[in-house]
């Protein structure tokens, strides 16, 4: 809205400026005309050149109004009978009172008037001039007071506006830190509950497979085959949880991927989880590309949800993980020596996690490929090209 109003401003400004010149040309036809004509075709050429050119230097501003006071009081001095010059201060006025600080642009507006007196009593009658230069006198200061109101107008909906990308810019950064507050509190709470599951849960289980071994063997020795294959069924039903139990601990404390890598973290999560489990567990990694954060996560999620299966369902003894680079690929492949299962047999909606591993596989460009037969083991194999994942990467900026 202020700018509008500045721009109307301006433009009243240079038709009234234009209309001064015209009346003040059709006054005079004998041979003060062309000199006159001139020093007004230099006025006008200044004053629509000013937006455009020398506004870009305080100097050159401070030089162009000089000039054009110069200019109106060379016609001043041509047209000493005539006072329609007086009305080519005002544009000037609008210019020095935008361009200048208040306090400069009303001193400027003073020194004008004070020009435009001088030359209005020595061409006119005081009686005459007097009220003429009252009246001009008055439409300067109006036209300064109100070019400076705009101005404030104008400087106040800036800050306003700043104000506002303000007050955005910390309701963003508000919602970051909640977030951040949120998934620090979600993280103390799982590691207090991994904490109280290790400490009591675990051990309580861990306890139970030594004395139902002890029974077991107790019973071995006593001869009674019954109690010792219910005893062994509970013995084995303890160890199954005792994994998973474990499992879950490892799941509450989620490793950090982005600082240790993806080859880092598989190897701890073997050490902490199968390890523990009493899996032969092998980590078989060539030397590793950085790959983009995303796609680490992915890969990890994958491996995470294959390692669970040969853990809870296969029953396995032994899991290995490879990961290898070969003719532009990166392969990751977990094979496990379970019971192994028919893919076939198992929809790709449903069981085992299998649906997840192959939405997460396409979701960052890759293929997967399952392998298992009933007694022969699992091997779950991922393979993504390196030029897509490095294509990803640089789409989605470089890690932090």
């Amino acid at each position: 809205m202020a700018r509008r109003t500045l721009l109307i401003t301006y433009i009243a400004a240079y038709l009234l400026a234009v209309g001064g010149i015209i009346r003040t040309l059709i006054r005079f036809s004998d041979d003060r005309f062309w000199p006159i004509a001139i020093l007004l075709g230099v006025y006008l050429v200044l004053l629509f050149s000013e937006p455009v050119f020398i506004r870009r230097d305080r100097l050159f501003t401070y030089l162009y109004l000089f000039v054009q006071t110069t200019i109106i009081c060379a016609v001043a001095f041509l047209t000493p009978s005539v006072d329609f010059w007086a009305v080519l201060f005002c544009p000037l006025v609008v210019q020095a009172m935008h361009n200048f600080p208040q306090r400069t642009g009303f001193l400027i507006t003073g020194i004008f008037t004070v020009v435009m007196s001088i030359f209005i009593l020595l061409g006119l009658d005081p009686e005459v001039g007097l009220p003429l230069i009252f009246v001009y006198a008055v439409v300067y200061f109006l036209l300064a007071a109100f070019i400076a109101i705009i101005r404030e107008a104008e400087a106040a909906r800036r800050e306003s506006q700043q104000q506002q990308a303000d007050l955005q810019a910390a309701h963003r950064q508000l919602q970051t830190y909640t977030a951040r507050a949120e998934q620090l509190a979600v993280l103390q709470e799982r590691n207090r509950l991994a904490r109280e599951l290790h400490d009591s849960v675990t051990q309580s289980l861990y306890s139970l497979t030594l004395f139902t071994e002890a029974a077991r063997h107790m019973a071995e020795e006593i001869g009674q085959e019954s109690l010792e294959q219910y005893i062994q069924q509970i013995g084995i039903m303890g160890q199954q949880a005792l994994k998973e139990m474990r499992l879950l601990i490892y799941e509450l404390r989620p490793p950090e991927l982005e600082r240790e890598g993806l080859v880092r973290t598989l190897r701890k999560r073997l050490e902490a989880v199968e390890g523990r489990a009493g899996v032969e567990a092998r980590l078989m990694a060539d030397e590793f590309v950085k790959l983009p954060r995303d796609v680490e996560q992915e890969l990890y999620r994958i491996a995470q949800e294959a390692l669970n299966n040969a853990l809870k369902h296969a029953a396995a003894d032994s899991v290995i993980v490879y990961l290898r680079q070969s003719n532009g690929s990166l392969e990751m492949e977990i094979v496990d020596d379970g019971v192994g299962f028919n893919p076939e047999v198992i929809p790709d909606r449903g069981g085992m996690g299998m649906k997840s591993i192959r939405d997460r596989a396409e979701g960052i460009g890759g293929s997967v490929f399952i392998r298992s037969q009933p007694g022969e083991g699992t091997s779950v194999k991922v393979t993504v090209q390196l030029k897509t994942v490095q294509d990803r990467g640089s789409e989605t900026g470089p890690k932090s």
